[in-house]
């Protein structure tokens, strides 16, 4: 926010404070001052009196004027404004003069000497977007009592200082300058003077006000007769300048400088053109309505809304309706001053693109519900000074019951939170300059927490009152006390780590992607999640971020993608990472893509093709060094007709009857959606792998006597998965240590529907040598263990 000092002066004095010490102040207590800028910039401006003004001999839109720039000093300076002219007084900048656009110097314009330069409101205020077109257009013309002579920002009242706070999400009551006045205050142990309201004769009102939604919790209107519409005083522009709003007219002034000083955005309608002079703030209303700025917003059932005549008066604390709007013939006028639903409010404002000074208001909680009568009162009191109010009529609001808000805090529990030894006395003064009024009984504050303070609700809260306020960097620094402990990973961080580690080792590059995917994408590859269950953003920046991903797979797919197109063929990737679903919460994922060659040496001309067996390998070296042997999981076909994954080239892994990965190639269709060329991959589901008992790591003396090699051709079905026939024949014999697959045939002298399967085995008995008769025992259970399982022969 904004907080023009000299604002800020109306409520407590702080024009005699040096401004930039006076930030690092405000800063201290924990509103942190972001930045700072004068309002008007320039040096050396005075006021000056026109005198005479002639057309350049040189131009055809020049003029050469003789200013008086102090009593009986006249200058000549050449100014361009269509609207200069004698007998203006005007704010002139003198040589040596340092404005927003650069340096003004003495010079010659068109063979004509100028010293200085007259100026308009737009070359002092940098911010044009504050200013009125008639700013803009040409200089200023000064009241014809303006002394000359006179420096020209202090005589405009521009030369304000304005703190730019960043407030905390928890002290958004600070958007009131008068709030903010109270921790200033506070600061500088000072007063805090709120200005005085003129309560007038108020005639009885003859409108009413009802809420039908729990979206509202008070909503009140005060009819106002006989304004004028007409140019707001100079102050009063002055500050809304000063707090970046732009001033518009006197009415409307009135109501957004009610919203700088009490944080309660005014709304105002045009008594005449309603009919039934009744107010409904309601829900339920659909279709398109035009609104204040001439544009049609298109609203839903859930919008609030306050109802006029049977329809759209105004989008509650956003937006006034086109037809109840003030203009320059309005008289009579309503003044609205209520509390809306700021969640609500924020997803209204979002979906119109709305979001403007007065919702901000609602959506941050900075309204003091229990001043709102008193804001109604303020502003009529403002109508009656500048805009010729004739009538004041009684205020009609819905009931609103306040409870006064206690919080107690004794001296010890503020001592022992904070490790310091405050007095009582030390307390009280905190809460005394904090304007907090309080019992105190034997060291127990009982304290009545202001109807702006919202932030307050416990004993902490206070004490940090009385922590900031005494100042943060004044309390004690004392070591907390706890037990040593040993900064160790998890084991789920340690076997991440484990495998980011054994990835890379294996020439693949650790990716990051977003969680957050396309509805499109969202079932793709998804191997772990219901295809039904969807966790959807509420308010999504787009489509193609809307969904939460169950699947890395579609998001390593447009990573291969995106380095293909940029002539990287070549590529194998992998991500450790959540995904999610309502369901199943989320489950930790590895995958694995890879693309192209796995090794490439051209000049030695060796190269390898990603295939099924290079990402099968990478999968086994990783169970390997996870400590998970082939016993525990088996590799199964996926079905024939799997829309992701190659029927023919895909397995799952199992562990059980439990799917816990997918090894294999994506289908040839959605390589083409993805835009990718033949693609392998690994999909892991992490949250089960990691969870299961590994077998423990077993070291072994080396082995004393020689083993033996035997090889064996077994055919067997076409089907029967190689794995298991290893599986089965490990079981077997226990001095059968390794089993090599060295041949897989099928076709001339082996039966249609059946393979031969050529097996290498490693024999060793760690007791002794092994001889004949041993090797052929284990051959013979060997045989007879798979003829049983597979029927399996030996190959003549």
């Amino acid at each position: 926010m904004e907080a023009s000092l000299k604002v800020l002066n109306n409520y407590v004095k702080v024009d005699d404070q040096n401004p930039l010490e006076l930030a690092e102040k405000i800063t201290r207590i924990g509103h942190e001052v972001e930045g700072h800028h004068e309002l008007a910039v320039g040096t050396k401006l005075v006021v000056g009196y026109v005198q005479e003004c002639i057309d350049h001999p040189n131009s055809d839109h020049l003029h050469i004027c003789q200013v008086e720039i102090a009593p009986g000093e006249v200058t000549q300076i050449v100014c361009g404004a269509p609207n200069v002219k004698a007998g203006q007084k005007v704010i002139v900048a003198l040589p040596g003069c340092q404005l927003n656009g650069g340096k003004i110097s003495a010079g010659k314009i068109r063979g004509e000497e100028s010293n200085g330069m007259i100026c308009s409101i737009a070359e002092l205020i940098a911010d044009q977007r504050l200013l009125s077109d008639e700013d803009k257009a040409g200089i200023h013309v000064l009241d014809e009592d303006a002394p000359v002579g006179e420096e020209a920002l202090s005589y405009l009242g521009l030369d304000d200082f304005i703190l730019e706070i960043g407030l905390t999400p928890n002290r958004s009551d600070c958007m009131a300058m008068t709030s903010l006045a109270y921790e200033v205050a506070a600061v500088l142990d000072r007063k805090v003077t709120l200005p005085e309201v003129t309560k007038y004769e108020e005639k009885k009102s003859d409108i009413t006000v009802d809420v039908e939604t729990d979206l509202c919790t008070f909503f009140g209107a005060k009819l106002v007769k006989g304004v004028v519409t007409k140019e707001s005083p100079a102050w009063l522009k002055n500050a809304l300048l000063s707090s970046g709003i732009k001033p518009i007219n006197n009415i409307v002034d009135i109501s957004n400088f009610v919203m700088v000083e009490t944080g309660q955005p005014i709304h105002m309608y045009d008594y005449d053109k309603l009919t039934n002079k009744g107010f409904v703030v309601k829900t339920g209303f659909t279709g398109k309505y035009k609104m204040l700025d001439g544009e049609d917003y298109e609203l839903l059932a859930e919008d609030v809304i306050v109802s006029t005549d049977g329809g759209v008066g105004c989008i509650a604390g956003i937006m006034g309706s086109d037809s109840t709007k003030i203009d320059e013939n309005t008289k009579n006028i309503v003044i609205e001053a209520a509390t809306f639903d700021g969640p609500q409010l924020r997803q209204s404002a979002r979906r119109l693109n709305l979001l403007t000074d007065a919702s901000q208001h609602f959506i941050k909680g900075a309204i003091n519900t229990k001043n709102s009568l008193h804001v109604l009162d303020r502003c009529a009191d403002l109508l009656k000074q500048y805009a010729e109010a004739e009538d004041i009529y009684e205020t009609v609001a819905t009931q609103y019951n306040e409870e006064e808000k206690h919080v107690e805090v004794s001296v010890e529990r503020v001592n022992g939170l904070l490790g310091t030894s405050f007095t009582e006395e030390e307390i009280k003064n905190v809460f005394d300059r904090l304007c907090f009024t309080y019992t105190l009984n034997e060291g127990n504050f009982d304290v009545v927490v202001p109807s702006y303070r919202n932030d307050i609700t416990m004993d902490a809260d206070l004490i940090e009152e009385v922590a900031r306020l005494y100042g943060y960097d004044n309390l004690p620094s004392t070591l907390p006390e706890m037990s040593m402990t040993q900064g160790l990973l998890t084991d789920k961080q340690s076997k991440e780590k484990l495998m980011r580690h054994m990835l890379a080792h294996l020439g693949l590059h650790e990716i990051l992607t977003y969680t957050l995917t396309s509805p499109s994408k969202e079932n793709d590859f998804n191997l772990f999640h219901n295809a039904d269950d969807q966790v959807k953003l509420m308010w999504p920046l787009g489509e193609e971020r809307s969904v939460t991903r169950k699947s890395l797979i579609p998001h390593l797919l447009e990573v291969i993608k995106y380095n293909n197109d940029h002539a990287i063929k070549d590529v194998h990737i992998f991500e450790i990472a959540n995904t999610y679903s309502a369901q199943e919460k989320e489950i930790s994922e590895l995958a694995i893509a890879m693309s192209g060659n796995y090794v490439d040496v051209p000049w030695l001309g060796e190269k390898t093709p990603v295939d099924f067996y290079v990402v099968k390998g990478i999968l086994e070296t990783l169970f390997k060094a996870l400590n998970i042997e082939p016993s525990r999981y088996t590799l199964e076909k996926v079905e024939a007709d799997n829309k992701d994954y190659h029927p023919g080239r895909s397995a799952y892994i199992k562990v059980g009857k439990t799917i816990v990965g997918l090894v294999g190639q994506i289908h040839p269709a959605k390589a083409k959606k993805y835009e990718v060329n033949d693609t392998y991959v690994v999909t892991l589901n992490l949250t089960a792998i990691l969870s299961m008992r590994s077998s423990k790591i077993k070291f072994t003396s080396l082995p004393q006597y020689p083993s033996v090699d035997r090889d064996i051709a077994l055919v067997v079905d076409k089907d029967v998965p190689a794995s298991e026939i290893e599986r089965t024949i490990f079981r077997a014999s226990k001095i059968l240590k390794s089993t090599t697959i060295f041949d897989v045939y099928e076709g001339e002298h082996v039966e249609e529907g059946k393979k031969s399967v050529a097996i290498s085995m490693m024999f060793q008995d760690e007791e002794r040598t092994l001889d004949e008769k041993a090797i052929n025992e284990a051959m013979d259970k060997v045989l007879s263990a798979v003829e049983k399982a597979f029927h399996a022969k030996l190959r003549q």
